[in-house]
């Protein structure tokens, strides 16, 4: 199982706490998990299969990506 980080943040390159994290997986095991931003502008997500996923802010898409256990997405908003 894999653990994932997305990090938001401005156009400043700051964090964003309490942005809603949405991760859609893509491949054959379908399925949605939401988190909150934390201080640091993290949302995290714990024990879920590597792979593709969808990753919406705030109920917009914001791009497709590949993870890895360990990994950390950036994301400006």
């Amino acid at each position: 199982m894999a653990d994932l980080e997305i990090r938001v943040l401005n156009e400043d390159e700051e964090p964003l706490e309490g942005i809603r994290v949405g991760i859609e997986f893509t491949d054959v095991i379908r399925g949605m998990a939401h988190e909150h931003t934390d201080s640091e502008g993290i949302a995290y997500f714990n024990d879920y299969e590597e792979g593709p996923v969808r990753v919406y802010l705030d109920g917009k898409n914001y791009g497709e990506y590949h993870y890895r256990d360990g990994e950390r997405i950036n994301i400006t908003k």
